[in-house]
Parts: structure tokens; C-alpha cells; sequence
């Protein structure tokens, strides 16, 4: 079995390899730029989202269709270029771009070339683009504008542009050449024509070994563009030439020409270019100007920046996910790889980038990898717990139910075993409940919040309250002691540990014993309480028919017994006079005895056992029993009529003890002719009626006052009224009848009304199997 610390141990473990693995992936994936394109696709979604506003003195002179159709096929005569020098000079424009390489001269005008320069001099703000030189695949050189508008122009600049892997144009180097990088951007020749103070901040790079072999780049420089493609004014060239764009448009602007035709422009796709729409080289150049004067060039961070935010945002997430909910982890893992991005694009607008996919990977991968891993953790636990679950034995003695052979599926086996613990647990829940139903005691559990969360069919009818509500009302107003400290109308036990009772009257006829013990759990500091509830009426009642016996054996036994001694010890006359004594010493000693008699028989009563029982015959019964009481009678001159002629009919039998039962009707008897009148009649009947048969005793004497009825049956009674001799005998007889008709199934009522006698009868079931009442 492992043990504990191996239980935390391999959690432990697991998340510092877990962590371990996502920190090197994602620091492996900055360093060597795994994810680079979903970094440039990060990085041109924050470009296109954040731009800035363009230059308002920057605009573009497009060579557009409608040029075309205007002015003829491509190339056109470069009189026209020099016409359009000349009408951006009279406009006096701050200085003017010609991307458009003129590179070879005119063989059908040389004039056309002489007046081109002509007026590049005369403007003397013309800016003019080289490019690289190529023979088959590799490079050869420069192209440079042919020496006499290399010498008019008032600038040189390379107009390369740099292609990511993705071939989209994102960056530029201000400084190349063949041999040396000793050309300024195309853009920043036109800086350091303009703003030379700007331009400052971009000098060419330090002396280098020339390689006459080699194109040398320097200074790159990441370009943030300030929309996508439109974004400058556009101004056709037939509408400069034509005059159509007032002076007022172009003075003090800076001018680029170069070619958007469709077919003729050098397009290239950009980040912020869309769907289709590449963005002319000329604009590109515009975007480089613009954001070369207002410094806003993009910074790339070292790969060691975006490797330590990796690094640090998995093992936050790692963290997180270490203490937190699964749900709260997953939330993490995201609002992490966002903030990553976030982070990034905030960068970006400040003129600084890493590519955060590294760490919003890392991010996303940490949770999944984690999560399998505290997935398998919990499948081992379950698996485990499952397995001892099914070969542990059941408690409580019920039955494991079995659903056929085992399943060559692993998850389908465990759904077999969830199913069978849960149909378990579902058996022992109802077991629980039907037990607590049945138990002889009441139990009512309150939880923390003073709600009634368990009781039985006990509970409820000892409190009268079927509703947890009214179960707890009636448990607040039974009448607790004043010493017992009290909370939410209960007593409270806090700082007793263990059972307290009580012993409570919530009437003058019933007594309850109620037990209060603590509930006590782990996750609240209040606690909760179970009450048991037990009806010890009964026991008061025993208790007080022995102190009844008590009282009746000190003193109806003790005081015949003490008039015996004190008549044999303390009498001194002649033997004569002594035998005299006897007959008094006789019925002394006959109260004695008929008192034990009394008791023995109660107690015979009390201890019968139906098991015993054997069938016999109720009217052989009756009749022996008028026997035995026939002297009596005959001594009061009363006449006993016995009536069993429904014995006749159907055979009275029943199942019983002939000698209680005989008792019974014996005692019935002996009363009737002890009250009934002298020379009157006392019958005696036996008759079936539905299930029962019924035995009947009557006589005619005074009757039996009404509020003497109730006290019949009990211990020691006798009726004592005026004008009526005092009853001999101890008070045990119709006891005895009671105890022996209950015991047998049946019971005994009497019927009495003054001066008509009264009428008892003894009901038994025919022949059914009788067993104790139980009382509730």
C-alpha cells in the first residue's frame, strides 16, 4: 500500500515536471523562433489595429490608368516627367520622389534626356532611386539613373524593400549597396533632404572591410505603417500636368511618383494591406518617410525578453493551477496567453516587439498537459478506491448486487463499479431509513442552521407533528428544565461532551425521557443536535403500581400477620378462651393468603405465554367456574343462571390457559355476587359475536358509580360507597381479568347504571393465534 508521503510526493513531482516541460517548450520556442508565424500574424493584427495618423504634408503623384490612357503606353517620353518637375517647382512643392528607375537613355530623343536634367537641376529637390543589379539568380552590382540625372538629382536611395518568410513586406534596411552599404533608404534619402536633424538619428554605419562581391545591408529597421493601402492622398499625374490640382494642394508637400497602375506598379503585400490589396512601393516608401521623421520605428526586442515572459507567465499559470479549481485554471491559462498578446501589442505601440505566442502557448499547453496529468492522478485514486470498494464485503448484512462478467473495456468497468456502489449506497440509504423508521425510540437530527433533517414515525407521534417545521416547534415547547442553558430554543450543550437527559411531562398523563447529544462537524463552528425521544409512561405507571404493592403488602399482608402475633403473644387467658381466638386468627390468616393468592395469580397473569397456549372449550369453562363460586351464592341465597346454548350451534373453542381463563370468569363471578344484591339472580352468558366469543356476567345489585368506572382495572381497587359494607378482598380481581383477557387478545368492559346492576363482559378472539399488545 503507499503510503502518505508517496501520495504527496507524486503530485508534487508531476507538477514540477509539468512545469519543467512547458518552461523549456516555450523557452525553446522564443529562441528559435518555432512560432514565428503566429508571432507575425500577432504582430500584424496589433499593426492594423493601432495606426497612427500619416504626415498631412506627405502625398503621392500616381502613374494610375487614367494616366495611362491619357498620356499613352508606357514608357512615356521623359519630357513629360521633366514637365512634371517643372509644374511641382512652380507649385513649390517641398521636394519630389521619382521611383521610376532611369536607368537606360532615350534612343528616339536625346533631348528628352537633356531636358529631364535640365529640370532636376533647376528644381534641385529631386530624389532618385537605385536598385540591385542581377544576373540570373545572383547579384552583380547597382543599378544606378544614368550619370546626368545621377549628377541632376539632388539624391540617391536604394528603394529595396525586405520580404518576411511569410512574403509579406514588413521592414526595410536604411543603408545598402553592393560592396558596402554606403546607399541611404530611398525614404531616408529624402530625409536627410528635408529634415537633416531627423535624418541625423539614422547615420550610415561605421567603416566596414568592402567585399566587391557582396551586397551589404545595415541598419533594419521594422516599418509601422500608418494604414493600409490609401492612407496618403493620392494625386494623378495627368491631373498635375493637366492643372486640375491647385498649387495650394501641392506647396510645401513632400511629392513621391511612382507607378499604381494595374499591371505596371511594383505592389507588395503588407501587413496592413488586406485582402487583395498590396500596397504600391511608392506609398511603402511614404509609410518609411513618415515614420523615419517621427521616429516611431519599431524596436525588436532580443528573443531572450519573450523566452523570460514564457517562462514567467507558465510558471504563474502552474501556480495557479497547482491551488485553484479546474475552472478557475482554465480561465487563467486564457486571460494569461491574453495578457501575453496584450503585453506584446502594448509594446508594439510604444515602438517595441516580442512575439508572444511562446508565451501564450506555453500558457495553453501547461493547462492540458496539467490537467491530464491531475486526470490520471484522480483516475488512479478512483480506480483504486473502486477496485477496494468492490472487494470489500458489504456492511449492514445486505447484498451485493452482481451485473454479470467483467467488462473487457477499463472505463466500462469502472461504470460497472460506480453503478453497483451507487445501487449500494442507495440499498444501505434506504436501509438507514427504513431502520430509523422503525426504531421504538424518536429521533429527530438538527443540522448547524436549526433545520430538521432527519426524524422518524416515533418522533412524530410522540410530538404530535408530522412536519419538520412543526417537529421542531413542538421540540421548543416541551417544558426543559430552567437550569439548562438554552440556545434557538434548545438546550445547549456547547463544552459538555456526551449525552444529557431529560426527563419531561408535556402533559399530566405521559412522561418522556428525551436524550440531546452534539452534532459535530468539520466545516461549521456551531453544532448541530440529535435528540432522542422515549415514552417511559409505562414505567412511571409500573413504578407506581410497585409502590402500590408496597403499600398494600406493608399494609394489608403486615397487619393480619401482626394481629395473629399480637393475638398469640399477648393474650393470657384460659385455653378456653385462647381457642376462642381461633376462628379471628383463621380469618386473618385467610386475608393473608387470599392476598399472596391475589398477587401469585396477577403475576401468573402477567408472565403467560400466548406460546403456550392450547384450543379449548369456553362453555366446559363457564360452567366449572359457576361451580367453584356456587357456595358462595347459595350462602346470599343468590341463584346463578348459566346461559350457554350458543355452544350448541357452533363449538366454542378458542385458544388459551384453561386456568386463568377460568380465574377470569371466576373473579367476574365472585364480584357479581360480592355487589350484587342478596337473593337476586347473577347470570352468566356465552355467546359468539362476529370474531369473538363474548362472556357475560350481570347481577342486580346497586351498580357501579360513574366515576368509580375508571378505576375498575387497576391495582388495589375497590369501590367503597355509602350504605355499602366495606369490600373485602385486596383489590387484585378485575386486574387479574384485565391482564388475562389482554394476554389472550381480547379485552373486558363493564356496563353499570345506579341501581340496575352491572354487566362485565369478557371478549376473547376465536380461535386466532393471539399475541401481546404492544403498547404504545
Amino acid at each position: 500500500m503507499r503510503t502518505l508521503a508517496a501520495t504527496v510526493r507524486r503530485p508534487t513531482f508531476e507538477w514540477f515536471a509539468v512545469t519543467l516541460l512547458c518552461t523549456v517548450l516555450t523557452v525553446l520556442a522564443a529562441m528559435e523562433g518555432w512560432l514565428w508565424r503566429i508571432d507575425q500574424s500577432i504582430y500584424d493584427s496589433v499593426l492594423t489595429t493601432w495606426t497612427r495618423p500619416p504626415g498631412p504634408d506627405v502625398a503621392i503623384i500616381s502613374i494610375d490608368d487614367a494616366s495611362l490612357a491619357s498620356l499613352g503606353r508606357w514608357p512615356w517620353s521623359r519630357r513629360v516627367h521633366a514637365a512634371l518637375i517643372d509644374r511641382v517647382r512652380e507649385a513649390d512643392a517641398r521636394a519630389l520622389v521619382m521611383d521610376i528607375l532611369f536607368e537606360a537613355p532615350s534612343n528616339d530623343d536625346p533631348d528628352a534626356d537633356r531636358a529631364l536634367a535640365q529640370a532636376m537641376r533647376a528644381y534641385g529637390r529631386v530624389v532618385l532611386p537605385m536598385s540591385q543589379a542581377t544576373t540570373g539568380s545572383m547579384l552583380s552590382g547597382e543599378v544606378l539613373p544614368l550619370p546626368m540625372f545621377a549628377q541632376a538629382a539632388a539624391a540617391l536611395g536604394h528603394s529595396q524593400v525586405e520580404f518576411d518568410s511569410d512574403g509579406i513586406a514588413r521592414s526595410v534596411y536604411l543603408w545598402e549597396g553592393f560592396g558596402a552599404a554606403r546607399h541611404p533608404q530611398l525614404a531616408l534619402a529624402l530625409l536627410r533632404l528635408v529634415a537633416p536633424a531627423a535624418a541625423g538619428h539614422y547615420p550610415p554605419p561605421g567603416d566596414t572591410a568592402p567585399d566587391d562581391q557582396q551586397w551589404r545591408r545595415a541598419g533594419w529597421l521594422r516599418i509601422p505603417f500608418a494604414g493600409p493601402p490609401g492612407t496618403y492622398p493620392h494625386y494623378s499625374y495627368r491631373a498635375i500636368l493637366a492643372g486640375e490640382v491647385p498649387d495650394a494642394a501641392l506647396r510645401g508637400k513632400v511629392l513621391l511618383v511612382g507607378a499604381t497602375a494595374a499591371g505596371m506598379a511594383d505592389a507588395v503585400p503588407t501587413p496592413t494591406s488586406g485582402l487583395s490589396r498590396p500596397m504600391p512601393g511608392v506609398e511603402l516608401q511614404a509609410n518609411v518617410f513618415d515614420s523615419l521623421r517621427a521616429g516611431q520605428a519599431v524596436d525588436p526586442l532580443p528573443t531572450w525578453v519573450a523566452a523570460l515572459v514564457g517562462a514567467v507567465f507558465v510558471v504563474l499559470l502552474m501556480l495557479t493551477l497547482l491551488y485553484a479549481e479546474a475552472s478557475t485554471g482554465l480561465l487563467a491559462s486564457f486571460l494569461l496567453a491574453a495578457l501575453a498578446v496584450l503585453l506584446a501589442g502594448i509594446g508594439l505601440h510604444l515602438g517595441n516587439w516580442f512575439g508572444p505566442a511562446p508565451a501564450a502557448v506555453g500558457c495553453l499547453l501547461a493547462y492540458p498537459l496539467w490537467s491530464w496529468r491531475r486526470l490520471e492522478a484522480t483516475q488512479r485514486y478512483l480506480d483504486a478506491e473502486l477496485i477496494a470498494l468492490e472487494r470489500e464485503g458489504s456492511p449492514l448484512g445486505l447484498n451485493r448486487a452482481t451485473t454479470g462478467l467483467t467488462a473487457a473495456d477499463p472505463l466500462e468497468q469502472r461504470i460497472r463499479i460506480v453503478r453497483q456502489a451507487a445501487q449500494h449506497r442507495r440499498d444501505v440509504r434506504r436501509f438507514i431509513a427504513d431502520t430509523l423508521e422503525h426504531l421504538p425510540i424518536g429521533v429527530v437530527v438538527i443540522d448547524q442552521t436549526n433545520r430538521v433533517i432527519l426524524h422518524n414515525e416515533r418522533a412524530r407521534h410522540l410530538l404530535g407533528a408530522f412536519r419538520s417545521e412543526a417537529l421542531l416547534s413542538a421540540l421548543r415547547e416541551l417544558p426543559w428544565p430552567p437550569y439548562v442553558p438554552m440556545r434557538d430554543g434548545l438546550p445547549d450543550l456547547s463544552g459538555f461532551a456526551g449525552i444529557r437527559q431529560f426527563e419531561l411531562t408535556p402533559d399530566k398523563k405521559h412522561y418522556l425521557l428525551v436524550s440531546v447529544a452534539d452534532l459535530v462537524t468539520d466545516t461549521s463552528s456551531q453544532p448541530g443536535r440529535v435528540i432522542g425521544l422515549a415514552d417511559i409512561t409505562m414505567m412511571h405507571e409500573a413504578q407506581r403500581s410497585r409502590e402500590d404493592t408496597m403499600h398494600f403488602l406493608s399494609h394489608d399482608l403486615r397487619a393480619p400477620l401482626a394481629s395473629i402475633l399480637t393475638l398469640i403473644d399477648g393474650y393470657n387467658g384460659t385455653p378456653a378462651e385462647q381457642v376462642a381466638q381461633i376462628p379471628r386468627i383463621a380469618r386473618y390468616a385467610r386475608s393473608a393468603l387470599d392476598l399472596a393468592d391475589g398477587l401469585f395469580r396477577l403475576v401468573r397473569a402477567e408472565g403467560s405465554d400466548p406460546k403456550d397456549f392450547v384450543e379449548l372449550d369456553l362453555a366446559g369453562l363457564v360452567d366449572s367456574a359457576a361451580d367453584e363460586v356456587w357456595p358462595q351464592a347459595h350462602a346470599r341465597g343468590i341463584r346463578i343462571d348459566v346461559d350457554t346454548r350458543a355452544a350448541e350451534e357452533e363449538e366454542a373453542i378458542v385458544r388459551g390457559d384453561f386456568s386463568l381463563l377460568r380465574r377470569a370468569v371466576i373473579n367476574l363471578l365472585t364480584n357479581a355476587i360480592k355487589y350484587g344484591a342478596a337473593n337476586s339472580t347473577v347470570s352468566v352468558s356465552l355467546s359468539a359475536e362476529g370474531p369473538d366469543w363474548v362472556i357475560r356476567v350481570s347481577d342486580q345489585g346497586a351498580g357501579i358509580p360513574a366515576d368509580a368506572l375508571p378505576k375498575l382495572f387497576k391495582r388495589f381497587s375497590r369501590i367503597v360507597d355509602e350504605g355499602r359494607d366495606k369490600p373485602t378482598g385486596v383489590g387484585l380481581g378485575l386486574l387479574i381479568v384485565k391482564t388475562v383477557a389482554e394476554r389472550h387478545g381480547g379485552n373486558v368492559t363493564v356496563e353499570s347504571q345506579a341501581g340496575q346492576g352491572s354487566t362485565f363482559e369478557l371478549r376473547l378472539p376465536l380461535r386466532n393465534p393471539v399475541t401481546p399488545p404492544i403498547v404504545a
